[in-house]
């Protein structure tokens, strides 16, 4: 599986660079992936942020469920939730991404190297 239908992890860096050299090339199936890598990393941070503020053992050692190792598979496991959570239908962020990211293509003139806008009442925000 490539890193346009899929990276098994949304912090892999040799699946974001294979993004942004698709990417240059204009690919539009690149817009997709790269909305939902963005999803996907705004879910993990989500759920490392409910996970903080549910954690229960304090110091090492005051939980005997606790550990560096535990900690370790819960990140995992979030990260694998996350891009789970990201794909088809999501929470909506990537759909929202895509459609912004063609309103401002739309926007701008065709070729316009100046940055000329067509239709300025369209420039994303």
């Amino acid at each position: 599986m490539g890193p346009i239908s899929g990276a098994s992890s949304s912090l892999d860096p040799a699946a974001l660079g294979a993004l942004r050299g698709s990417a240059r090339a204009g690919d539009e199936r690149t817009l997709e992936a790269t909305a939902r890598q963005l999803e996907s990393l705004f879910l993990n941070q989500l759920l490392k942020a409910m996970r903080s503020a549910s954690d229960l053992g304090g110091e090492d050692g005051a939980n005997p469920f606790e550990s560096r190792d535990t900690r370790l598979y819960t990140s995992l496991l979030d990260e694998q939730l996350a891009n789970r959570l990201a794909t088809r239908p999501g929470i909506g962020l990537a759909d929202m991404v895509i459609a912004q990211v063609r309103r401002s293509r739309e926007a701008v003139a065709p070729g316009a190297e100046t940055g000329a806008v067509k239709n300025p009442a369209a420039q994303p925000i």
